[in-house]
């Protein structure tokens, strides 16, 4: 069976959603089914067309950028070849242009999944009001075309304004979670890199962009210091700088949001002693980082953040969760108990979440709650559940 996945930044880009697709269009390819991935040329060095881990990539070019979007001929020319030659079409939402490939698919009788993944939530400005004007109009034609919908968790369709006028057709599954491998060369390099901090690593995992919420973790250094010597875990300063540290990985160069990275650099300059910059790191890297950590951070502030994934990764590495108290975001924490659930935008109760677990780390039974979250959230159900999916079309 041919099977089209729709979206606008695929691999190389990262984000939760491109992994997403990226993880299932792998997994199918691996089970046998022949996968095409059609998304956006959004640097001029991406080719037009090539083959990424068995994956066929088909990207369209670009006339203009609005935004984090795109305007494109190219993409309705290439989406009725495309559609065309495809039993079953997969679209990831939000994506501006997906209802062109929606339309494509209804004309030619394709059977249509959309996967929701999150709102969009932009900056304040006039432009960013109509950018998400006219987004909403698209994908809430798009979810009226398609004949399945999905999302991760039922919390975050209960709450949500667009999800909640097509019940009907609404199916959930957890998010493809990667399961990392610990390579201690990996980890030993890791840890030379962030330096000799035996104890109280904090670590955040993501873009640079406004909905993250990195700013209010950043905020909450002051606080968590403060705390840390009240409660005599800390003795001194000269104890903060080497057992305390903000440990932060992923792409610093944001999309359209180069305003929020000037602010964020002015919080890591007040901050920089307690803060260590890794970059975007490799998957082999990855947990290595998570191994290293003893608290992960995620202070996301809209539902743009309807999961967070990292934060599952993690866990399956042991490590402790703080997550904003936002629909879906919540929902691995409640299942698992394996952190705190905080308020949105509250520096002073993540400072106080972080150091009650730094508390707290050792009275845990790490391995039963490692044992919990990898059931509850494994890859191969999430697999087995599209599959069940995109047969249902034969």
């Amino acid at each position: 069976m041919n099977i089209l996945f729709s979206l606008t930044y695929y691999t190389p880009y990262i984000s939760g959603l491109t992994l997403h697709v990226q993880m299932i269009a792998e997994a199918l390819a691996d089970r046998g089914y022949n996968v095409s991935v059609l998304s956006m040329r959004y640097k001029d060095d991406l080719s037009v067309s090539e083959i990424v881990n068995k994956i066929r990539v088909v990207r369209a070019n670009t006339l203009f950028k609005i935004s984090k979007g795109f305007i494109s001929f190219d993409w309705l020319v290439k989406s009725i070849k495309e559609v065309n030659q495809n039993q079953v079409v997969i679209i990831n939402l939000p994506q501006f242009e997906g209802v062109i490939t929606a339309l494509c698919a209804r004309l030619f009788r394709k059977r249509i999944v959309v996967f929701y993944h999150c709102d969009v939530i932009l900056p304040s400005s006039f432009l960013n009001f109509f950018v998400q004007k006219v987004l909403y109009l698209s994908n809430y034609l798009t979810l009226f075309l398609a004949d399945v919908i999905l999302h991760s968790t039922k919390d975050f369709a209960d709450h949500s304004v667009v999800l909640n006028r097509f019940q009907k057709k609404l199916k959930f599954i957890y998010p493809p979670i990667k399961g990392y491998i610990l390579n201690k060369r990996a980890q030993k390099i890791l840890k030379k890199r962030i330096g000799n901090i035996d104890k109280y690593k904090v670590g955040f995992v993501g873009r640079m962009a406004a909905d993250k919420g990195l700013e209010y973790l950043l905020q909450a250094i002051p606080l968590i210091k403060i705390r840390l010597q009240n409660q005599s875990l800390i003795r001194d300063n000269h104890n903060l700088k080497s057992k305390f540290k903000v440990i932060i990985a992923g792409p610093t160069e944001p999309v359209g949001e180069e305003s929020y990275k000037e602010r964020i650099n002015m919080l890591i300059e007040a901050n920089k002693g307690d803060i260590i910059l890794l970059g975007k790191l490799k998957d082999k890297e990855m947990a290595a980082f998570y191994s290293l950590m003893d608290v992960l951070v995620l202070p996301s502030i809209n539902s743009t953040e309807s999961f967070g994934t990292v934060q599952v990764e993690a866990m399956m590495m042991g490590v402790p969760i703080v997550a904003s108290d936002l629909p879906g975001v919540r929902i691995p924490v409640q299942k698992t108990g394996m952190g705190k659930i905080v308020p949105i935008r509250s520096s002073q109760a993540i400072a106080e979440a972080v150091v009650e677990l730094f508390d707290k780390k050792g009275n845990v039974n790490t391995k039963y709650n490692i044992s919990i979250t990898k059931k509850e959230f494994s890859i191969s159900k999430t697999v087995d559940f599209y599959e069940k999916i995109i047969q249902a079309n034969e």
